[in-house]
């Protein structure tokens, strides 16, 4: 296999190979029949390089892989995009925040709770579940964390974040609650604006191995959390959180589209027009406007919601495995 573009991946491949496959870091994969034990495959295209090649046996099973794609640097820039894009985000929860303490300490609950939602929603169009899908760690569940497991559950002190303050808002209608709690969070958002972004959303190829798995987990959580009502503390508007949980996975799918169409080309395409259906099935289940509970949906629109978020799980699903399969993330085999 030679490292220069456009020329020919050849070689010697042992009894029982029947085929070859090879793989460029920007281009679909090859794969041709081995005769005499000898194969030659010729690039797509002058901008091709060859970084991976898989012995393959009568029934199409690798035998072996010799090398791999590294696709780590192709993945970076994307990533660097992303963290800069969580920065500006941060920044806006922190104002929407802000703005949601004024309304509770001027005694105005309603416009409290839409302010909160306001603010929930761009915590959430980071990544579903603690943001960025986990990686802010212990922090990130105290901003928006359940009190699933918490000895205790509502009433424990490590229950805080948006979800302590939709109890206060919806379910207790108590605004000096909402005021402490509130504050709370705004110190929560506070501290993790104050941390480097590379320290949570590192580019080693850990980091990014982690951060391609995202656009497929975060509408797992939200099928997981969000359709079952498990984190709905009263608001009802756990609909409206996974319209931000689409844009945080269609921000992630562009930006991962450049390294994704050549090894999928339908993959990017397909996953977009099976989100943007689940934000149809979302949006027709409002009632004059207003966002209906999920516990309240009638049978029919909940299994749309439902049908569609799982035709878009799985065409995500191979994303990690297109990814991050080879190189130097590779499992361990």
């Amino acid at each position: 296999m030679l490292g220069t573009k456009a020329t020919p991946v050849f070689g010697l491949a042992p009894d029982g190979v029947t085929s070859v496959t090879v793989r460029f870091l920007d281009h679909p994969p090859r794969t041709i029949k081995v005769r005499h034990n000898f194969y030659e495959i010729v690039a797509p295209s002058l901008a091709a390089t060859p970084c991976g090649v898989e012995w393959l046996d009568v029934s199409g099973n690798v035998k072996r892989s010799i090398a791999g794609c590294n696709y780590q640097l192709a993945e970076l820039g994307p990533m660097d995009n992303y963290r800069v894009d969580v920065v500006h985000e941060l920044i806006t929860v922190r104002t929407d925040v802000n703005t949601l303490a004024a309304a509770i300490n001027a005694g105005n609950l309603a416009e409290a709770e839409s302010d909160w939602l306001t603010a929930h929603l761009e915590w959430l169009d980071i990544g579903q579940d603690d943001g960025a899908y986990g990686a802010f760690g212990e922090l990130g569940g105290e901003i928006d964390g359940t009190a699933a497991g918490l000895v205790g559950g509502t009433a424990s002190p490590q229950f805080t974040g948006f979800h302590k303050i939709e109890l206060d808002l919806w379910t207790d209608g108590n605004l000096a609650a909402a005021a402490a709690d509130t504050a709370t969070l705004q110190q929560l958002v506070k501290t993790l604006i104050a941390i480097p972004i590379g320290t949570e959303l590192p580019g080693t190829g850990a980091g990014i191995a982690n951060w391609v798995l995202r656009p497929h987990e975060v509408l797992e959580d939200a099928m997981r959390d969000t359709l079952t009502g498990d984190d709905d503390y009263g608001s009802g508007t756990g609909l409206a959180s996974i319209t931000a949980d689409v844009s945080a996975v269609t921000q992630m799918l562009d930006l991962l589209a450049p390294v994704l169409d050549p090894l999928a080309p339908h993959l990017v395409a397909r996953a977009s027009g099976q989100l943007n259906a689940v934000l149809a099935a979302v949006y027709e289940t409002q009632s004059n406007g207003t966002w209906v509970a999920v516990s309240d949906l009638p049978t029919l629109a909940r299994e749309r919601v439902d049908a569609a978020v799982g035709a878009a799980l799985e065409s995500l699903a191979p994303i990690p495995d297109l990814l991050t399969s080879t190189g130097n993330v590779a499992p361990l085999t």
